[in-house]
């Protein structure tokens, strides 16, 4: 026997402890928390492209983020560049309420309305919206 315990038995664990065994594992972030700016990655691949500041605000996240009866995550506001730039600082700001390691973020601009899926499921939605425009300057 080695001392590693797979996925598979950390599933075995939560299911047989019950839902609230991850509830002292997140720390959330402060609620009055920003993300002054895009990362440097994102700012990269688009130099001198217009900045949104958008206001993340969650539906639910996860087990212990807005479900049965727990209070969602505190909305995040976030300075991003795209979609996928902003896709990107949701899933940091929601790992900490998901038991999944592989959580993806799906984010709609047009509808300003996005997805967390944790694997073929859905693990949780917010809705966006644009707080602030920094006009890009020239490249």
């Amino acid at each position: 026997m080695t001392g590693h315990i797979t996925d598979e038995t950390l599933r075995e664990i939560a299911l047989a402890v019950g839902p609230d065994w991850q509830a002292g594992r997140h720390e959330p972030r402060d609620a009055e928390a920003e993300i002054v700016t895009p990362s440097l990655d994102e700012m990269a691949t688009a130099p001198g492209a217009t900045q949104t500041k958008y206001r993340v605000t969650y539906q639910r996240v996860g087990r212990h983020g807005g479900r049965n009866g727990s209070p969602a995550p505190a909305p995040l506001t976030v300075w991003a560049v795209t979609a996928d730039g902003l896709a990107e600082h949701i899933a940091k700001d929601v790992r900490p309420y998901i038991l999944s390691s592989g959580a993806e973020v799906t984010v709609d601009l047009e509808t300003m309305t996005g997805s967390v899926f944790a694997g073929f499921r859905t693990a949780g939605a917010f809705t966006l919206e644009a707080v602030q425009v920094a006009e890009g300057g020239d490249a």
